[in-house]
């Protein structure tokens, strides 16, 4: 296996506001990313509302960058608010938009995770809904560790949304290394996995 992997994840917030907690999230994510994985971010606020007429014209223009930036990721980051015990309705409709592409590089077999900041519960409700919503795209979501920030505790974020707690970076760091691991042995190419086990059996044979 590659001790210097480099991982390119699509971080998708499903926040649209300008200090959106969980944009400044993903920008914490950039900053505390393990060694070899670069995490860019692709904004969600141009995306029409899913609409089958829509797409049986062709998609729009932005629907089409969405689906170029999954198919570009090894993995997808999500970070979700939440409103009303769910989910934004910007990111399920992101998701619906990139659902609609079942393509190899698409979110079907695509390594995912999901971190949220939010109220009390640190969104682990909505969590829970994109997690169930993800399962039907066929993606493949990591849950633990875990990433669930009560946003508005004191010293957490700045008033721009930017994140300053130390330890909730810590845990946010631990979180992308373990999800480092989780999307190594999915992004593996066949043919490196191949070769791999012929050069074992060339070395038992010795």
């Amino acid at each position: 296996m590659n001790n210097n992997p480099h991982l390119k994840v699509l971080g998708i917030s499903g926040s649209l506001r300008k200090a959106s907690f969980n944009t400044g999230l993903l920008r914490a994510a950039q900053e505390v990313a393990p060694e070899g994985m670069e995490i860019t971010m692709f904004d969600i606020k141009d995306l029409p509302f899913y609409n089958g007429d829509v797409e049986a014209e062709g998609d729009p223009a932005s629907v089409i960058a969405l689906k170029a930036a999954v198919h570009d990721a090894d993995a997808v980051l999500f970070a979700t608010p939440e409103y009303n015990w769910g989910t934004s309705g910007a990111l399920k409709n992101a998701i619906d938009w990139a659902s609609r592409d079942r393509e190899k590089g698409s979110l079907m077999g695509k390594p995912a995770t999901i971190i949220g900041a939010g109220g009390r519960a640190g969104t682990a409700r909505a969590q829970m809904q994109i997690h169930e919503t993800l399962a039907e795209t066929g993606a493949v979501v990591m849950v633990k560790p875990g990433v669930q920030i009560q946003a508005f505790a004191p010293g957490t974020f700045d008033s721009e949304g930017n994140l300053i707690d130390e330890g909730t970076k810590e845990l946010l760091r631990k979180h992308l290394e373990e999800f480092t691991n989780w999307i190594l042995p999915l992004v593996l190419p066949r043919e490196f996995i191949r070769h791999a086990c012929e050069m074992d059996v060339q070395l038992a044979q010795r």
